[in-house]
Protein backbone atom coordinates (compact mmCIF):
# COMPACT_ATOMS: atom_id res chain seq x y z
CA UNK A 1 0.00 0.00 0.00
CA UNK A 2 2.93 2.90 0.37
CA UNK A 3 2.97 2.56 -3.43
CA UNK A 4 -0.37 3.58 -3.66
CA UNK A 5 -0.33 5.91 -1.14
CA UNK A 6 2.58 7.66 -3.02
CA UNK A 7 0.89 7.28 -6.21
CA UNK A 8 -2.34 8.72 -5.45
CA UNK A 9 -1.46 12.26 -4.41
CA UNK A 10 0.67 12.17 -7.54
CA UNK A 11 -1.96 11.26 -9.81
CA UNK A 12 -4.66 13.36 -8.86
CA UNK A 13 -2.56 16.26 -8.87
CA UNK A 14 -1.93 15.41 -12.12
CA UNK A 15 -4.92 14.76 -13.10
CA UNK A 16 -6.55 18.17 -11.80
CA UNK A 17 -3.40 20.03 -13.84
CA UNK A 18 -4.92 18.01 -17.33
CA UNK A 19 -8.36 19.10 -16.44
CA UNK A 20 -7.08 22.63 -15.82
CA UNK A 21 -5.53 22.75 -18.68
CA UNK A 22 -8.39 21.16 -20.80
CA UNK A 23 -11.05 23.93 -19.97
CA UNK A 24 -8.40 26.70 -20.55
CA UNK A 25 -7.69 25.21 -23.89
CA UNK A 26 -11.57 24.84 -24.74
CA UNK A 27 -11.78 28.87 -23.72
CA UNK A 28 -8.77 30.34 -25.41
CA UNK A 29 -9.24 27.95 -28.99
CA UNK A 30 -12.99 29.03 -29.16
CA UNK A 31 -13.92 25.27 -29.27
CA UNK A 32 -16.55 26.22 -26.06
CA UNK A 33 -18.25 27.72 -28.71
CA UNK A 34 -20.17 24.69 -29.79
CA UNK A 35 -20.94 24.12 -26.66
CA UNK A 36 -22.07 26.89 -24.62
CA UNK A 37 -22.85 30.79 -25.70
CA UNK A 38 -19.75 33.62 -26.01
CA UNK A 39 -21.23 34.81 -22.05
CA UNK A 40 -19.68 31.40 -20.76
CA UNK A 41 -16.07 32.09 -21.81
CA UNK A 42 -14.72 33.98 -19.04
CA UNK A 43 -16.07 31.46 -16.70
CA UNK A 44 -14.62 28.63 -18.30
CA UNK A 45 -11.22 29.87 -18.13
CA UNK A 46 -10.92 30.86 -14.48
CA UNK A 47 -12.31 27.51 -14.19
CA UNK A 48 -9.54 25.95 -16.08
CA UNK A 49 -7.10 28.44 -14.08
CA UNK A 50 -8.88 27.73 -10.88
CA UNK A 51 -8.09 24.23 -11.37
CA UNK A 52 -4.34 24.38 -12.19
CA UNK A 53 -4.13 26.56 -9.25
CA UNK A 54 -5.45 23.86 -6.73
CA UNK A 55 -3.30 21.32 -8.71
CA UNK A 56 -0.23 23.44 -7.43
CA UNK A 57 -1.51 23.67 -4.48
CA UNK A 58 -1.89 20.02 -4.00
CA UNK A 59 1.63 19.04 -5.36
CA UNK A 60 3.34 21.57 -3.56
CA UNK A 61 2.19 19.84 -0.07
CA UNK A 62 3.60 16.01 -0.92
CA UNK A 63 6.95 16.73 0.13
CA UNK A 64 5.99 18.72 2.57
CA UNK A 65 3.56 15.95 3.83
CA UNK A 66 5.94 12.93 3.30
CA UNK A 67 7.48 11.71 6.54
CA UNK A 68 4.83 13.57 8.98
CA UNK A 69 1.77 10.94 9.03
CA UNK A 70 1.55 9.59 12.75
CA UNK A 71 1.26 6.24 13.09
CA UNK A 72 -2.44 6.78 13.65
CA UNK A 73 -3.36 8.91 10.73
CA UNK A 74 -0.69 5.97 8.65
CA UNK A 75 -3.93 3.50 9.56
CA UNK A 76 -6.24 5.84 7.73
CA UNK A 77 -3.95 6.36 4.27
CA UNK A 78 -5.16 2.83 2.55
CA UNK A 79 -8.82 4.53 1.98
CA UNK A 80 -7.31 8.03 1.63
CA UNK A 81 -5.27 6.96 -1.15
CA UNK A 82 -8.41 5.23 -2.81
CA UNK A 83 -10.32 8.02 -2.47
CA UNK A 84 -7.60 10.58 -4.58
CA UNK A 85 -7.09 7.83 -6.68
CA UNK A 86 -11.02 7.59 -7.44
CA UNK A 87 -11.08 11.82 -7.37
CA UNK A 88 -7.89 11.47 -10.24
CA UNK A 89 -9.85 9.12 -12.89
CA UNK A 90 -12.67 10.91 -12.82
CA UNK A 91 -10.93 14.21 -13.68
CA UNK A 92 -8.93 12.53 -16.17
CA UNK A 93 -11.82 10.67 -17.74
CA UNK A 94 -13.32 14.59 -17.99
CA UNK A 95 -10.45 16.24 -19.39
CA UNK A 96 -10.51 13.30 -21.95
CA UNK A 97 -14.00 13.80 -22.84
CA UNK A 98 -13.28 17.48 -23.24
CA UNK A 99 -10.26 16.80 -25.62
CA UNK A 100 -11.54 13.82 -28.11
CA UNK A 101 -12.55 15.71 -31.30
CA UNK A 102 -16.65 14.56 -31.30
CA UNK A 103 -19.26 16.19 -33.43
CA UNK A 104 -23.08 15.71 -33.06
CA UNK A 105 -24.36 16.83 -36.48
CA UNK A 106 -27.02 19.49 -36.11
CA UNK A 107 -30.35 17.18 -37.37
CA UNK A 108 -28.58 14.84 -34.50
CA UNK A 109 -29.00 17.67 -32.16
CA UNK A 110 -32.50 18.74 -33.54
CA UNK A 111 -33.52 15.11 -32.46
CA UNK A 112 -33.08 15.06 -29.11
CA UNK A 113 -35.12 17.98 -28.37
CA UNK A 114 -38.90 17.58 -27.32
CA UNK A 115 -41.10 18.89 -29.78
CA UNK A 116 -44.43 20.83 -28.87
CA UNK A 117 -45.82 21.13 -32.13
CA UNK A 118 -49.20 18.51 -31.41
CA UNK A 119 -49.80 20.34 -27.91
CA UNK A 120 -49.54 23.46 -29.85
CA UNK A 121 -51.46 22.39 -32.59
CA UNK A 122 -54.27 21.51 -30.35
CA UNK A 123 -54.51 23.76 -27.20
CA UNK A 124 -54.52 26.89 -29.83
CA UNK A 125 -57.57 24.94 -31.66
CA UNK A 126 -59.48 24.80 -28.37
CA UNK A 127 -58.47 28.06 -27.26
CA UNK A 128 -59.95 29.39 -30.55
CA UNK A 129 -61.13 27.53 -33.12
CA UNK A 130 -61.53 30.45 -35.53
CA UNK A 131 -58.32 31.34 -35.30
CA UNK A 132 -55.95 30.62 -38.38
CA UNK A 133 -53.28 27.63 -38.56
CA UNK A 134 -50.29 27.22 -39.28
CA UNK A 135 -51.20 25.52 -42.72
CA UNK A 136 -54.34 27.43 -43.32
CA UNK A 137 -54.88 29.36 -46.63
CA UNK A 138 -53.27 32.14 -46.76
CA UNK A 139 -54.61 35.61 -45.19
CA UNK A 140 -54.31 38.94 -47.00
CA UNK A 141 -51.00 40.14 -47.91
CA UNK A 142 -50.20 43.08 -45.62
CA UNK A 143 -49.68 46.01 -48.50
CA UNK A 144 -50.89 45.76 -52.33
CA UNK A 145 -47.03 46.09 -53.85
CA UNK A 146 -45.89 42.90 -50.89
CA UNK A 147 -43.01 44.84 -50.08
CA UNK A 148 -42.56 44.47 -46.13
CA UNK A 149 -43.93 47.40 -43.88
CA UNK A 150 -42.83 48.43 -40.42
CA UNK A 151 -44.19 46.73 -37.02
CA UNK A 152 -44.06 49.60 -35.27
CA UNK A 153 -44.91 53.15 -35.82
CA UNK A 154 -42.83 55.86 -37.30
CA UNK A 155 -41.37 53.22 -40.17
CA UNK A 156 -38.18 51.82 -37.83
CA UNK A 157 -38.41 47.97 -39.01
CA UNK A 158 -38.93 45.35 -35.76
CA UNK A 159 -37.06 42.59 -34.94
CA UNK A 160 -34.04 43.60 -32.79
CA UNK A 161 -33.45 46.38 -34.75
CA UNK A 162 -32.53 45.16 -37.63
CA UNK A 163 -32.46 46.84 -40.85
CA UNK A 164 -32.89 45.68 -44.68
CA UNK A 165 -29.86 46.26 -46.24
CA UNK A 166 -29.66 49.14 -49.64
CA UNK A 167 -31.25 46.53 -52.41
CA UNK A 168 -34.17 45.64 -49.58
CA UNK A 169 -32.69 42.42 -48.62
CA UNK A 170 -32.60 41.70 -44.62
CA UNK A 171 -29.85 40.06 -43.85
CA UNK A 172 -30.24 37.27 -40.79
CA UNK A 173 -26.79 36.82 -39.15
CA UNK A 174 -26.14 34.75 -35.99
CA UNK A 175 -26.70 37.85 -33.64
CA UNK A 176 -30.57 38.98 -34.85
CA UNK A 177 -31.27 35.04 -36.32
CA UNK A 178 -32.97 34.36 -33.06
CA UNK A 179 -35.39 37.68 -32.80
CA UNK A 180 -36.05 37.26 -36.47
CA UNK A 181 -37.74 34.12 -36.54
CA UNK A 182 -39.76 35.27 -33.64
CA UNK A 183 -40.62 38.45 -35.05
CA UNK A 184 -41.63 36.88 -38.39
CA UNK A 185 -43.72 33.97 -36.80
CA UNK A 186 -45.58 37.01 -34.41
CA UNK A 187 -46.09 39.50 -37.36
CA UNK A 188 -46.08 37.53 -40.49
CA UNK A 189 -48.84 40.14 -42.14
CA UNK A 190 -46.27 42.64 -42.05
CA UNK A 191 -43.09 40.94 -43.36
CA UNK A 192 -45.04 39.14 -46.50
CA UNK A 193 -43.13 39.64 -49.04
CA UNK A 194 -39.98 40.88 -47.48
CA UNK A 195 -36.54 39.63 -48.90
CA UNK A 196 -34.01 37.74 -47.04
CA UNK A 197 -30.66 36.32 -46.78
CA UNK A 198 -29.56 33.69 -44.40
CA UNK A 199 -27.30 30.82 -43.86
CA UNK A 200 -28.30 27.95 -42.14
CA UNK A 201 -28.21 24.31 -41.78
CA UNK A 202 -30.47 22.16 -44.15
CA UNK A 203 -32.94 19.55 -42.44
CA UNK A 204 -34.91 17.18 -44.52
CA UNK A 205 -38.69 16.41 -44.15
CA UNK A 206 -38.51 14.13 -41.69
CA UNK A 207 -36.07 15.22 -39.33
CA UNK A 208 -38.12 18.66 -39.65
CA UNK A 209 -41.39 17.05 -39.02
CA UNK A 210 -41.93 17.56 -35.31
CA UNK A 211 -40.14 20.44 -34.73
CA UNK A 212 -42.11 22.81 -33.29
CA UNK A 213 -39.87 25.59 -34.14
CA UNK A 214 -40.06 24.71 -37.79
CA UNK A 215 -42.76 24.80 -40.28
CA UNK A 216 -44.41 21.81 -41.43
CA UNK A 217 -43.44 21.22 -44.95
CA UNK A 218 -45.90 21.01 -47.45
CA UNK A 219 -45.91 19.66 -50.78
CA UNK A 220 -44.16 22.72 -52.32
CA UNK A 221 -41.32 23.04 -50.00
CA UNK A 222 -38.53 20.82 -50.63
CA UNK A 223 -36.85 21.58 -47.24
CA UNK A 224 -36.15 22.96 -44.24
CA UNK A 225 -33.25 25.77 -43.02
CA UNK A 226 -32.48 26.40 -39.70
CA UNK A 227 -30.14 27.33 -36.87
CA UNK A 228 -29.67 25.66 -33.48
CA UNK A 229 -30.96 28.04 -30.80
CA UNK A 230 -29.77 28.00 -27.12
CA UNK A 231 -30.30 29.60 -23.96
CA UNK A 232 -27.45 28.29 -21.57
CA UNK A 233 -25.60 25.46 -23.14
CA UNK A 234 -26.05 22.99 -26.06
CA UNK A 235 -28.48 20.84 -23.79
CA UNK A 236 -31.37 22.67 -24.66
CA UNK A 237 -30.54 23.50 -28.01
CA UNK A 238 -33.53 23.29 -29.97
CA UNK A 239 -33.78 24.65 -34.27
CA UNK A 240 -35.29 27.35 -35.63
CA UNK A 241 -36.00 28.59 -39.30
CA UNK A 242 -38.16 28.20 -42.30
CA UNK A 243 -39.16 26.01 -45.01
CA UNK A 244 -37.81 26.33 -48.14
CA UNK A 245 -39.65 26.59 -51.62
CA UNK A 246 -36.73 25.84 -53.77
CA UNK A 247 -36.85 24.21 -57.88
CA UNK A 248 -33.67 22.89 -57.76
CA UNK A 249 -31.72 20.24 -56.68
CA UNK A 250 -32.00 19.26 -53.22
CA UNK A 251 -28.77 20.09 -50.58
CA UNK A 252 -27.66 17.15 -48.56
CA UNK A 253 -29.04 17.13 -45.10
CA UNK A 254 -27.10 18.58 -42.73
CA UNK A 255 -25.14 20.63 -44.78
CA UNK A 256 -25.00 23.96 -44.62
CA UNK A 257 -26.50 26.24 -47.39
CA UNK A 258 -26.66 30.34 -48.12
CA UNK A 259 -30.58 31.12 -49.19
CA UNK A 260 -31.50 34.34 -50.57
CA UNK A 261 -35.40 35.01 -50.89
CA UNK A 262 -38.54 36.14 -50.53
CA UNK A 263 -40.75 35.79 -47.06
CA UNK A 264 -44.27 34.32 -48.16
CA UNK A 265 -47.09 33.93 -45.51
CA UNK A 266 -48.53 30.94 -44.49
CA UNK A 267 -51.16 31.21 -41.80
CA UNK A 268 -50.28 34.18 -39.71
CA UNK A 269 -46.85 33.36 -39.97
CA UNK A 270 -43.73 34.25 -42.57
CA UNK A 271 -41.57 32.04 -41.96
CA UNK A 272 -41.69 30.23 -45.54
CA UNK A 273 -39.21 31.50 -47.91
CA UNK A 274 -39.57 31.83 -51.75
CA UNK A 275 -35.75 30.80 -52.58
CA UNK A 276 -34.16 32.79 -55.59
CA UNK A 277 -30.76 30.55 -54.73
CA UNK A 278 -29.25 28.34 -52.47
CA UNK A 279 -25.00 27.95 -52.43
CA UNK A 280 -23.68 25.61 -50.10
CA UNK A 281 -21.82 27.95 -47.63
CA UNK A 282 -19.33 26.55 -44.75
CA UNK A 283 -20.58 26.23 -41.29
CA UNK A 284 -20.89 30.04 -39.57
CA UNK A 285 -18.64 30.54 -36.20
CA UNK A 286 -20.39 29.70 -33.76
CA UNK A 287 -23.05 27.48 -35.21
CA UNK A 288 -25.62 28.13 -32.91
CA UNK A 289 -27.48 31.58 -32.28
CA UNK A 290 -28.57 32.72 -28.89
CA UNK A 291 -32.40 33.03 -27.54
CA UNK A 292 -32.46 35.71 -25.31
CA UNK A 293 -35.46 35.73 -22.47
Amino acid sequence: MKLLDRIAPTLEALSLAGLGAALAWMALSGRYGSFVPPSARLGILVSGVGLLACALALSSRLEVGEGEHTHGEHTHAPASSRRGLTRACVAILAALILILPFRVSPSELAATTISARAADTEDEAEADPGAPSEDSPSAPPASADGGAQSATPGGSQSGGGSQASSSGVLELTTENFAAQVEEFASHGKVHDGQRVELTGFVMSEASARGQASIPRLTQEESFAVARMAIWCCAADAYAIGFAVRWDGAVPAADSWVRVRGTLRLRGAKALVIDAESVEVTSAPDPEFVIQKR
